[in-house]
């Protein structure tokens, strides 16, 4: 049940503030499905990797610095380092005290390393942390469709179980990587950029 609460939209840990890069991208309807996967398949499966690496038992801190280096925006990091201090939050209420240590250290907080090491506090192995990182950001993203395009919530879920072979199949590739990968999405660093200067915008990224 654990990883249904982290997956869920409704656990509180900021999701429905973010559109993962989509209101930037301003998209014709069709080409989100590609755009979901080309996300999920690069900066998706980076956070993945670093999750499941929290989960595995890494030094968060070695994970901090490597998933910074390959996020280049600092609009990116910065909602990154909210959710993640949303992540914490929740955890002082599921397993009390078990991240305090970390939280006195970091002053980032990025999500996936968070989601991680509370994956690993509720006994989540790094398959399970890596596919719940994985489904939460392409769920991330559906939701917020409807909220941008005329389009039944229904299509944008359609999308979403259209990905499921693509999230358990990059799932285990991050629950088993030695090395952290770097695959990367440059226009999405760059639109998170000018998205951020934007006085309009619906979404945070």
């Amino acid at each position: 049940m654990l990883d249904l609460m982290l997956a869920d939209a409704r656990t509180p840990t900021g999701g429905f503030a973010q559109s993962g890069g989509l209101e930037a991208a301003r998209l014709k309807v069709e080409q989100i499905p590609a755009f979901l996967r080309g996300r999920v398949s690069t900066v998706g499966f980076v956070d993945a990797a670093v999750a499941a690496g929290a989960a595995r038992g890494t030094d968060p801190m070695v994970l901090e610095d490597e998933w910074a280096a390959r996020t280049p925006a600092e609009p990116l990091r910065r909602a990154a380092g909210r959710q993640g201090r949303a992540l914490l939050r929740l955890a002082a209420h599921v397993r009390p005290g078990a991240l305090d240590d970390y939280a006195e250290v970091s002053r980032t907080t990025p999500r996936p390393v968070v989601l991680g090491l509370l994956g690993r506090a509720l006994d989540l192995d790094p398959p399970e942390i890596a596919r719940v990182c994985l489904y939460d950001d392409v769920a991330t993203c559906c939701a917020a469709v409807p909220k941008l395009y005329s389009i039944d919530a229904a299509t944008a879920l359609g999308w979403l179980v259209g990905l499921a072979p693509v999230i358990e199949r990059l799932g285990r590739r991050a629950a088993e990587a030695t090395v952290l990968p770097s695959a990367s999405a440059p226009l999405l660093d760059v639109r998170a950029v000018l998205h951020d200067t934007h006085t309009r915008r619906l979404f945070v990224t």
